[in-house]
């Protein structure tokens, strides 16, 4: 009997793969960004300068500082957030999702929208 549950504790043990808990792969994100378009189901003044939000990620630190220039603040307040996530998933404090693609230097946030919630799906679009 107790062969037959080492064996079994060792079939869990060893079917436990490392790839499910995939750590974000965030290195691509690395550096500075600038904000140059918003996608959502919103309304913009037609001479919006978007160019006056900027992002820096500290990959080591799992930090991202967002500055603002102008009176309008996208994607974070000013200031500095911590994030984790898994694979190509930014998570922050505050329970707010962004999925990351980088596309050479386009780097593309698409917010993790609430299905409870109808129009809340917001990408933005920032390059080097």
């Amino acid at each position: 009997m107790k062969l037959r549950l080492l064996i079994v504790f060792s079939l869990l043990f060893l079917s436990c793969n490392s790839d499910d808990d995939r750590v974000i792969e965030d290195e691509a994100v690395k550096g500075e960004w600038v904000l140059s378009n918003v996608v959502c189901y919103c309304g913009f003044e037609p001479d919006i300068d978007f160019s006056l939000t900027k992002i820096d990620f500290n990959t080591e630190r799992s930090m991202v500082t967002v500055t603002h220039e102008s009176e309008y603040a996208f994607f974070r307040e000013n200031g500095e957030h911590f994030y984790g996530g898994q694979a190509n998933r930014i998570n922050f404090s505050d329970g707010k999702v962004f999925r990351f693609e980088v596309k050479g230097s386009q780097l593309t946030l698409t917010y993790e929208d609430s299905p409870e919630i109808s129009d809340d799906e917001v990408t933005y679009i920032f390059v080097r």
